[in-house]
């Protein structure tokens, strides 16, 4: 398991929402990297999703499930050595308790990774 957080996320309420910020050493993914293009280890796209869902489940206090994927660009690579810093903004999606969120990823030499935005659920128990 994956496990992306380094310490609690910076979080900011307001009236439109919630903002969240999180630094993701990637070093944490180090034997996720491993396989992902052997002779170019990179960070996967798919762990940079699960670190916005991670961040935002900690910054609301319960778990959180990916519905859907509204949008991703993957716009520079996450080598071994980067912090990857990622901003969250986080907004009531209606149906269900489902939570919008808008994440922009920025490696550690100021370089843009990734914009995403996701529709997050709850996570409901089997009755």
């Amino acid at each position: 398991m994956f496990d992306a957080l380094d310490g609690a996320p910076l979080v900011e309420r307001d009236s439109t929402g919630t903002g969240v910020t999180v630094r993701v050493p990637v070093e944490r993914a180090a034997a996720q990297m491993a396989g992902h293009y052997p002779g170019f280890p990179i960070f996967p796209g798919v762990l940079l999703v699960d670190c916005v869902r991670q961040a935002a489940a900690a910054a609301l206090g319960a778990p959180l499930r990916l519905c859907r994927i509204d949008r991703a660009r993957f716009a520079r690579p996450l080598f071994e050595g980067d912090e990857l810093e990622l901003s969250l903004r986080m907004t009531a999606g209606g149906a269900d308790g489902e939570v919008a969120v808008r994440a922009r990823g920025v490696r550690s030499d100021g370089q843009l990774a990734a914009e995403l935005s996701l529709t997050l659920g709850a996570v409901v128990a089997d009755a």
